[in-house]
């Protein structure tokens, strides 16, 4: 399986640059997940390893030999789409062994491929059905089987799972990562998911505007964030976002005003910032708390799940969002009491960018 090396990879459309300067290294057997908003050019990407869409400067690498000016078919990656792009008129085993056939393998062999990877897929009694006589997690798992049969050196995901419902999604991201873990394949996934990003990637990469904002492993994008963007993107609910002044810096303890409201909070660790700067404390959810002597704040809406309780809160003209374990006794119209747990909270500069010296 193979690694994939992006290098100073633009794409424009006129003179709008989709992709701008993106340097990116995907190790072999490696699951990288894309995320990120609408229109952040991850799908745009992901096509341009596949050499369905140009790029316009830049090099792409795979298996460490260039591939920018090469045809797709000669590429080594098979790419399943979101909308499975399966052969109507095909049997799901037809559709299987389309590409195999085309490549002149013997009638015996495309067999033995085709059934070991519906064995692995578990839709061996699907092979005689048409795409029509399928749901659409049976028609994704049969464009998967498609592209497993290939043997690629890469694997690409364009949102496969977009168009199933939510326990369809579940068991087929599991499959997902049961066969990567099998196969040990190079494995690129988009997705606007951070479910499936965080459940799935061995490091995920956050995109904006056709940028990397982040390249991490699932657990350094959500708790170290590198700036603003990828700490209100990544999480649901998200970051909450607090504008705040340094008001004293004492070594490590730093004290913050969030305002004549809010008070002041501190926090202890290897943060940057110096007494005076306008600085934003990151918190999320998780580590609000009630309590009785904190923070008064209105309940805008309580969302009980049954394993947890998300809080949408506002409290001196700010909005926080509060996500507890359990089920609390809290209804919209209330008013609670809010505690600011500061261990491990995220700090960031005026411009958006990382104080907390892990992202």
């Amino acid at each position: 399986m193979g690694s994939v090396t992006l290098r100073e990879v633009r794409k424009l459309y006129g003179t709008f640059e989709a992709i701008t300067g993106i340097d990116l290294q995907i190790g072999q057997g490696e699951l990288a997940v894309f995320v990120g908003p609408s229109g952040c050019g991850k799908s745009t990407l992901l096509r341009m390893i596949a050499g369905l869409e140009d790029v316009d400067y830049g090099d792409i690498l795979i298996d460490g030999v260039d591939v920018t000016e090469t045809a797709p078919a000669r590429r080594g990656v098979a790419m399943v789409f979101q909308n499975y792009a399966l052969y109507p008129h095909m049997t799901a085993f037809g559709n299987m062994a389309y590409g195999l056939r085309r490549a002149g393998l013997p009638a015996p062999e495309v067999e033995r491929q085709v059934r070991a990877a519906a064995r692995m897929l578990q839709i061996e009694p699907l092979l005689d059905r048409k795409p029509r006589a399928m749901s659409g997690g049976q028609r994704q798992r049969v464009a998967i089987g498609r592209a497993i049969v290939r043997e690629p050196k890469v694997f690409l995901f364009d949102e496969p799972l977009s168009n199933l419902d939510a326990a369809l999604r579940i068991e087929t991201r599991a499959q997902i990562a049961r066969l990567h873990r099998e196969l040990g394949a190079t494995m690129i996934f988009v997705t606007h998911d951070q479910v499936e990003a965080m459940t799935l990637a061995d490091r995920i990469v956050v995109l904006n505007q056709g940028r990397v904002e982040q390249v991490g492993t699932p657990r350094e994008v959500y708790h170290h964030p590198a700036n603003v963007f990828v700490a209100g993107f990544i999480g649901s609910p998200a970051m909450n976002l607090l504008p705040a002044t340094i008001a004293s810096r004492d070594g490590d303890r730093l004290t913050l005003s969030l305002g004549a409201d809010l008070g002041e909070v501190g926090l202890t660790g290897a943060y940057g910032g110096r007494a005076g700067d306008s600085v934003t404390l990151g918190l999320r959810p998780e580590a609000m708390t009630l309590q009785a002597d904190g923070i008064p704040a209105a309940v805008t809406l309580a969302e009980h799940l049954g394993a947890e309780t998300i809080l949408h809160l506002t409290a001196a003209g700010r909005t926080l969002v509060l996500k507890s374990p359990g089920d609390l006794a809290a209804e919209g119209g209330q008013t609670v009491a809010v505690a600011l747990n500061t261990e491990g909270a995220c700090l960031f500069d005026a411009a958006g960018q990382s104080l907390s010296g892990r992202a």
